[in-house]
């Protein structure tokens, strides 16, 4: 562990327990669920001072604020505390934030993990909780021995236990780098644009007030219900910004729509969006084909408009990011995700257009879950500057294409699931338009293969012009292009089946496109996370697969053996 890490763990326990009087109010007169807010619009001004990070990318306090706490604790906010007022309180009262339960213990590590750092129900602990004091003194990580072995270890060799060890680490790090201000690097130097912005705790400017004075002031304000003084250093550093780092820093409406952008969280609001239209749609696409009542047509249409609506604030949200973020919103895997949610809704809303039943509920269900797996995954949703290879026109055009194909490929392959549950339900209810159902569901299924199919290729073939550009050589068997050239055969195959006597029929087509979907899901998360490829966003870093998932599995497997021996002939 770093030295420098351990020694500022014995200062800060030394200030826990032999300090009375800290920022803000003792330990003992704390309560656990009644966190101390600053003045709304004092924090919501600390929000909008803008940050220089390690990348040079300069960002308002309010996007960092929610970045930190999303890494820590995997939320928003923390019970009635936003993320501006959390990292007020964490510099004012960081007493209170070292036996207060919001470090998140990922459930990868198994019961072991959650035992030895004492989490509760939520999956939740304390920083006190992951240090035992030793005989010198001095405060240890519980699971320090298990960090330096798992660290030791190549990435491959590591298992769940010991790779969230070490994210636990990580987070625990970067704790101690908050209150070492390496997150508020707020001060641009004077007369000097390209140095790196200096942090306030480590101020030497006498023309900014320094941060401990500020904090002070925090605390004063506070018992005399005066902030003037508080805003008044804000307002100083805004100007000492806007003077030495103008050439810089974003324009003030760039920054107030990031600042717009955090406050909306859109994806997150659409994830549950998504999911309950999709199934009050397919709810009443199945009455519908039960018992013929016609009037129910009209329900699903008016939901039908209401897609439309939420389609185009999804839309809206990829602007503010594109807009915010100056690239276009698919350069990392969290941005690619909330694209194919959006291609897969935009694919579901063209193929539903003469047919609305079913189809705008499916596309809605794919793009709901897509969206949970960039959150429920805890995908990390941070605006990153692009890296040098992706800053080109071919990012808009080749990802662009590739992505929207996962779509309509995506769309293709849960119609196939829902014909296999239809000649299920044949079986043991009397459906009297079921085969035309079929017929129709079929028919959309081939053209959604067929359009992505057409995106799929034109999108490998642009990439490879893209790479020749890039790296000098149009195709280097990559495992993305590889897979991505094996998606092609699985789906020009499965298209020209029907000219194979055996593997002619409706039912051998669904069950095809329903099972092509794993070289797609290969292509996008198994190179990104398990292959090492120049496409590979975090190898080694493999996405959670939960229970829920494999049960799943086994439960489609059941679905393609019942409904093989159960339909009509």
């Amino acid at each position: 562990m770093n030295n420098k890490i351990s020694r500022y763990v014995y200062l800060i326990f030394f200030f826990l327990f032999h300090i009375k009087y800290g920022y803000g109010y003792s330990l003992i007169g704390s309560k656990k669920n009644n966190l101390e807010i600053i003045q709304f619009s004092h924090a919501k001004k600390f929000g909008t001072i803008l940050v220089q990070d390690k990348k040079g990318r300069i960002k308002p306090m309010n996007t960092v604020a929610l970045e930190l706490l999303r890494k820590i604790s995997k939320k928003d906010s923390i019970k009635n505390l936003d993320a501006n007022n959390w990292l007020i309180s964490f510099y004012k009262d960081p007493n209170i934030w070292f036996i207060y339960p919001f470090i998140k213990i990922s459930k990868k590590g198994g019961k072991k993990l959650f035992n030895i750092t004492k989490a509760d129900k939520y999956g939740n602990t304390s920083l006190i909780n992951l240090y035992e004091k030793k005989k010198n003194k001095k405060y240890q990580l519980i699971f320090e021995k298990d960090f330096i072995n798992a660290f030791s270890k190549n990435p491959f060799e590591r298992n769940n236990y010991e790779k969230e060890i070490i994210n636990l680490t990580e987070k625990v790090n970067i704790l101690f780098s908050v209150l070492k201000g390496e997150y508020i690097n707020i001060l641009p130097i004077p007369n000097n644009i390209n140095s790196p912005w200096t942090s306030w705790i480590k101020n030497n400017n006498n023309n900014i007030t320094s941060f401990k004075n500020y904090i002070q002031l925090l605390i004063d304000s506070k018992k005399n219900v005066n902030w003037e003084k508080p805003n008044k250093i804000l307002d100083d550093i805004i100007c000492f910004q806007q003077k030495y780092g103008k050439p810089i820093i974003p324009s003030y409406n760039k920054i107030k729509v990031e600042l717009f952008y955090n406050k909306l969280n859109i994806f997150y609001f659409l994830m549950y969006i998504y999911l309950i239209i999709g199934f009050i749609i397919i709810l009443f696409s199945f009455i519908r084909c039960f018992f013929f009542k016609t009037k129910i047509d009209f329900i699903i249409n008016i939901l039908y408009y209401i897609i439309y609506i939420f389609f185009i604030y999804h839309t809206f949200g990829l602007c503010l990011r594109w807009y915010v973020s100056f690239h276009a919103p698919w350069s990392n895997e969290y941005e690619s995700i909330i694209f194919i949610s959006w291609c897969t809704l935009f694919s579901g809303l063209i193929l539903s257009k003469n047919k609305k039943i079913f189809i705008p509920g499916i596309s809605c269900i794919i793009s709901s879950i897509l969206l949970s797996i960039a959150y429920i995954n805890l995908i990390n949703p941070e605006i990153t500057n692009l890296v040098p290879v992706l800053k080109s026109y071919w990012l808009i055009i080749h990802v662009a294409i590739i992505i929207s194909s996962y779509g309509f490929l995506s769309v293709s392959s849960f119609i196939g699931l829902l014909v296999l549950i239809l000649f299920i339900l044949n079986k043991f209810f009397f459906i009297k338009n079921i085969k035309l159902i079929i017929n129709d569901l079929t028919s959309i299924n081939e053209l959604s293969m067929t359009i992505g199919l057409f995106l799929l290729t034109i999108g490998t073939s642009l990439g490879a012009i893209w790479a020749n550009e890039s790296w000098g050589s149009y195709w280097s068997w990559d495992p993305k292009e590889t897979w991505a050239l094996i998606s092609i055969m699985v789906y020009v195959f499965i298209l020209h089946m029907r000219l194979i006597p055996s593997l002619k029929g409706k039912y051998i087509f669904n069950v095809f496109s329903f099972l092509s979907i794993l070289s797609i899901l290969i292509t996008y998360f198994g190179v990104n996370y398990y292959l090492a490829g120049l496409h590979s966003y975090a190898k080694g870093n493999d996405l959670f697969v939960s229970k829920i998932f494999i049960i799943l599995v086994i439960l489609i497997i059941i679905i393609i053996i019942y409904s093989s021996s159960k339909r009509r002939s």
